[in-house]
């Protein structure tokens, strides 16, 4: 995988004597709705621009695939000035400020390599200079990383800006250093080193990271929460002292006097900070603060969620798709781990794409190696230049875009109102798929699409009619469902149209690898059931014999609710069992909502069922199948501390791994939490508010 940065050449001439070029290396929304980082260099001549544009280069993709800077990438836009300066190198000076070394630069910064100094300092040019450039090329920028041409260490920032050399680019990469002072600039955190043993007794300092207050009950926004009481406050007292025994260095937070250059009277969150010593993550503290500086320029949010075993340990994890970017975390049965993060393109192999929010994700493995990978689909946002459909394979650690199709699939012109039904329906262990049309052309279509393992391979094409000639005529409120009810390891179409004719149908089409053919059609009714316009059918084994049966549930078009439960025979629906307003443990309502689910790990589909509406609370229930009946429980409006709501969504998926329980990932738009069954209940493992993040504590509860 490889994140790729846009190259979109704009040019200014800013002097007659000097051209100043802006390219814009990251886009992910408009200047006003971002933060906007400049870099710029000073004391590169003409000649010296691409050695420039290589540390740029650097420095941005290092910083950008560490820590947090990677999962946050998309509240920023990044643009690169090359500016030419008559002399090659910086201005030096002395500890006094005496120029030592003139140079004629751009920007007439100058490097002492001293601390005291802040290692550089600006000339007294600079700021015009300076201002100048950046309001010409990019007016709304917020920070700015000036790039010093100097073989020295060092970092300096202050007022939105960061001066690093090129040698700390060079030795470094120079990331550490520039994610200590983005620490400065984005979060308005404070240096955690100290200088001097020295007591402090001013007052409390207003950084978020620094404190002199030792009580834990007020410690300063959510740093009392990342406090467990059986930790010591303070934890260290005295300058230098050694932490306790056990304690995580940057990961597990108290009290730790020695802060902000003092070595008494200021405390830090962990013991060694990024803030502190540049290298170690940023602790909890110092990451939250982060996090909620730059939330209101984020487009993410959990709304589009796909759960799948995208590492292949047998735990369902989670994919992402926020704004121009895709995110996947990994569970270890408890809690979730940010693993990779992709703004605005993963690439691979000369196949590239480009994220957007109108792209749609399906799961499915499609080369059999145990990883779920991902399908993409966009049909709306590129106008004449679309669609466009890709593969993004799993390679356990992120996604790799290995094959990217524009506007045609082989044997298939793709348009906006294609939809893609997964299922391995000729038996090889690798997901294909059926592409359905029925809403763009004056002729429906329905398409069988192999994978390979790194292509899609098109097998045939159906034409108004499906399976053989008029026996399931298509339409366009055709309902597809993907499921083997024969067993013979190939998956096979159930259908049902309700609405556009005066005879509502339910059908099974069955495939034989390179061919399917429609072998049963339901006229009206299917065993003990009369078909209604608002039936809602779930395909799944729920007795366990290797064939996908069918739950039917109707809370609209009837008094009282109706729930049917109808099995596969391999070549017909078979009776099994009605409910008719209650199933034992729950009592129906039009609003009930049903997610398939293997609840206890009996090879039999239970259900999960969700309704937020029709009573006092909201209940979470769970309806498990026998095979020939279901039995229920429930749970009212609190499950752990997540509170059940109208705007939760919920997706299926064994988290836990081992027992083969299927568990719930449940998310709306701000929150994110992990449901783990227990057979007949659910407990809540983990929750995450605004964004994923695995801290060792928090008191709430979260992350």
């Amino acid at each position: 995988m490889q994140k790729i940065f846009l190259g979109i050449l704009c040019c200014v001439l800013c002097a007659a004597s000097q051209a100043q070029t802006v390219t814009e290396l990251l886009r992910n929304g408009a200047n006003g709705a971002k933060l906007n980082l400049v870099i710029i260099g000073d004391g590169f001549t003409a000649a010296d621009q691409a050695a420039y544009n290589t540390h740029v280069n650097n420095l941005v993709r290092n910083l950008f695939n560490q820590d947090l800077f990677d999962e946050t990438m998309d509240a920023y836009n990044i643009y690169r000035i090359n500016a030419n300066s008559t002399q090659s190198g910086v201005t030096r000076v002395d500890a006094d400020g005496n120029v030592t070394t003139a140079r004629n630069t751009a920007l007439d910064y100058r490097y002492s390599g001293i601390w005291d100094r802040c290692w550089m300092e600006p000339g007294p040019n600079t700021a015009t200079r300076l201002n100048n450039i950046l309001t010409s090329l990019v007016p709304q920028y917020n920070y700015v990383f000036i790039i010093l041409n100097e073989t020295g260490f060092g970092g300096c920032a202050g007022g939105g800006r960061l001066a690093i050399t090129r040698g700390t680019n060079d030795n470094d990469p120079g990331w550490t250093v520039a994610a200590h002072e983005m620490g400065h600039m984005v979060g308005l955190l404070a240096d955690e080193y100290t200088v001097d043993c020295e007591v402090y007794s001013g007052a409390e300092p207003t950084a978020m990271n620094v404190t002199t207050n030792t009580n834990r009950n007020t410690l300063k926004g959510q740093w009392k929460n990342f406090v467990p009481a059986s930790r010591a406050v303070p934890t260290t007292t005295g300058c230098g002292a050694a932490a306790p025994a056990g304690i995580d260095t940057d990961r597990d937070a108290g009290l730790f006097e020695g802060a902000q250059y003092t070595g008494q009277g200021k405390f830090r969150p962990v013991v060694n900070c990024r803030m502190r010593g540049n290298s170690p993550l940023f602790c909890p503290v110092c990451y939250n603060e982060m996090q909620t500086r730059v939330k209101p320029y984020r487009s993410y949010n959990f709304n589009n969620s796909y759960a799948g075993d995208f590492t292949g340990d047998g735990r369902g994890d989670l994919a992402l798709h926020f704004g121009n970017s895709l995110a996947l975390y990994s569970s270890d049965g408890g809690e979730m781990n940010h693993i990779f993060t992709a703004t605005e393109r993963v690439n691979t192999g000369g196949s590239s794409w480009q994220f957007t929010p109108g792209d749609k994700f399906y799961v499915a493995d499609f080369n059999g190696d145990g990883k779920k990978d991902l399908f993409v689909f966009n049909g709306t946002n590129w106008g004449s230049h679309g669609p466009y459909f890709a593969l993004l394979r799993s390679n356990g650690n992120g996604f790799d875009c290995i094959k990217r199709y524009d506007k045609l699939l082989e044997g298939w012109q793709m348009s906006a109102g294609d939809d893609f039904y997964v299922g391995d329906f000729d038996g090889d262990g690798k997901d294909d798929f059926y592409i359905v049309n029925t809403t763009n052309w004056s002729t429906k279509y329905v398409g069988m699409m192999k994978s390979t393992g790194s292509k899609m391979s098109f097998i045939k094409r159906y034409d108004n009619n499906l399976g053989a000639p008029g026996y399931w005529i298509m339409n366009k409120n055709d309902r597809f469902y993907v499921g083997d009810f024969d067993g013979d390891g190939k998956d096979d179409l159930y259908l049902a149209n309700l609405k556009d004719w005066s005879t509502n149908y339910v059908g099974m089409v069955k495939s034989a690898g390179n061919s399917v053919s429609c072998i049963k059609v339901f006229s009206n009714t299917l065993p003990g059931w009369t078909m209604a316009d608002n039936d809602q059918h779930f395909v799944g084994d729920f007795n366990g014999d290797g064939k996908a049966d069918m739950y039917v549930f109707n809370g609209t078009n009837w008094n009282p609710e109706y729930l049917l439960m109808v099995r596969s025979t391999g070549n017909d629906l078979a009776y099994v069992k009605r409910y008719d307003g209650v199933i034992p443990g729950w009592e129906m309502a039009p609003n009930d909502r049903l997610y398939l689910a293997d609840v206890n790990g009996d090879g039999k589909k239970d259900l999960y069922i969700y309704n937020t509406s029709n009573w006092d609370k909201e209940y979470l229930g769970i309806l498990r199948s026998s095979g020939a009946a279901l039995s229920g429980t429930w749970q009212k409006d609190w499950i752990g501390s997540w509170n059940l709501g109208g705007v939760d969504k919920l997706a299926v998926t064994n988290f836990n791994g081992g027992a083969g329980y299927d568990d719930l990932f449940i998310y709306n738009t701000n929150w994110f939490g992990m449901l783990r069954s227990n057979t007949s209940s659910l407990s809540q493992v983990y929750l995450s508010p605004n964004y994923i993040h695995n801290f060792n504590y928090h008191k709430l509860g979260w992350w």
